[in-house]
């Protein structure tokens, strides 16, 4: 009689065995497609600057943190004609690096040290399988992603000071 009751036991604590290990997996399989879909999604920062240049104004979603400085402008379909990002890379980088990777549409890219640019790429086209090419600036604390052909139509040039506005809600701002 033991016997039987040790058998029935082992046969109880083998089915939810099994039933747990399902559970299991297909919570594995739903959290791993979650995490993919959210990883895959656009980020759309607030607008915190604006830039006018040569009667062009561009409003700028500004990058601060490392997820935001990484994600960028990556899996967007387009952005808008007056819109652009500004990346705070947070301190001077000597061969400061970007590419066009996951980004949908081409980019002027503008790399910034304290408020000079020094280095413009135009038409950066967009990058979907690595490795992609990556662009480098000598130095650089800010790079500023604009739509391309924007730089030649506001004429900005190397060695050109840009002041970007911080855009507040009473419409008045400060200026980096």
């Amino acid at each position: 009689m033991l016997f039987f009751i040790s058998k029935k036991l082992d046969y109880a604590a083998i089915n939810g065995l099994r039933i747990l290990g399902s559970i299991a997996g297909i919570s594995v399989i739903i959290g791993t497609l979650t995490l993919s879909f959210l990883a895959s999604r656009p980020q759309h920062l607030p607008i915190k600057y604006k830039l006018t240049r040569n009667n062009h104004t561009f409003y700028l979603e500004s990058a601060n943190s490392p997820t935001e400085l990484e994600k960028g402008l990556k899996y967007r379909s387009h952005l808008e004609g007056d819109r652009g990002m500004l990346f705070n890379l947070g301190k001077p980088y000597k061969d400061a690096a970007f590419w066009m990777y996951r980004v949908n549409f081409p980019l002027d890219i503008i790399f910034i040290h304290q408020g000079i640019v020094t280095r413009i790429v135009h038409n950066a086209t967009p990058c979907r399988k690595q490795p992609c090419p990556l662009y480098t600036a000598p130095i650089a604390t800010h790079v500023l992603e604009l739509p391309s052909g924007k730089a030649k139509l506001t004429n900005i040039k190397i060695r050109d000071k840009l002041t970007f506005y911080k855009q507040q809600e009473s419409g008045y701002g400060d200026k980096i």
